[in-house]
């Protein structure tokens, strides 16, 4: 139908859409929202996520968002997922076979404490400009969706005690309701950390700067890289927008 002036009104399509924000710990990391080691992360009273960085300071692999303190679309927040994911020895070859230095043996504890104790230990706040729209604990939101480490056991939609569970979409928090945010509006994510997981961070190794990696030459050929650790917060939902060219009744 159209208007009285002979134009079209422009109408709202529906697309699925996930925003996506992620800090990252470990030596030489990209800022802002880069810490160099769990120690750096235990100091801090608050972790903001979707305030303080855009995609083009830190890169699509740790934010999709193009403006720090809006959206330019209306969004429908369907679920969140807060993953902890660290980068450990076992995800490495072993530059000796058999032989585990006690460096990697204390970051290996430190990357299982990571994964899977922190989050127990550590509350979150979404917030739509200053609305609080929900506030729990980080266990109660696994990431469901994307890559995992270590892991056991046979059934896909069980949450490991060494990880935070595998790729199962169930697996995040739902809400009973979509979250309309408006157009241009600020949505932030906080993390909170107990006085527990700030001492237990406090006091953790790492993450390394010096990585030994082993490749498949004939001797090895040992190479050196960081570790970096990481945080991220997804919500999964739709975004409301008016498509380029397409014609709507």
């Amino acid at each position: 139908m159209e208007g009285a002036s002979g134009v079209r009104p422009a109408v709202n399509v529906r697309e699925a859409f996930s925003l996506e924000d992620a800090i990252q710990i470990g030596p030489g990391v990209v800022s802002p929202a880069g810490y160099a080691s769990y120690r750096a992360l235990a100091a801090l009273e608050e972790i903001p996520f979707f305030t303080i960085r855009n995609r083009t300071e830190v890169g699509l692999a740790y934010t999709n968002k193009d403006s720090k303190d809006n959206l330019p679309f209306a969004l429908r927040i369907k679920d969140i997922g807060i993953r902890f994911h660290a980068f450990a020895p076992y995800h490495t070859l072993p530059v000796t076979a058999g032989v585990v230095t006690p460096l990697d043996t204390a970051e290996f504890n430190a990357a299982r404490l990571f994964e899977s104790e922190i989050p127990f230990h550590c509350g979150f706040v979404l917030k739509i400009r200053e609305d609080e729209r929900l506030a729990h604990t980080v266990e109660m939101a696994p990431p469901g969706t994307g890559a995992f480490g270590y892991t056991a056991g046979a059934s896909p939609e069980r949450i490991q005690s060494f990880n935070m569970g595998w790729p199962s979409l169930g697996n995040r928090f739902t809400f009973r309701e979509e979250i309309d945010v408006p157009r241009n509006c600020v949505v932030g994510v906080t993390l909170k950390l107990s006085p527990y997981a700030k001492e237990l961070l406090a006091n953790m190794p790492g993450p390394a700067t010096d990585l030994p990696l082993c490749d498949q030459a004939d001797p090895p050929v040992l190479v050196k890289a960081r570790r970096i650790s990481l945080i991220r917060v997804t919500l999964n939902g739709a975004r409301e927008v008016q498509q380029r060219g397409e014609l709507h009744f």
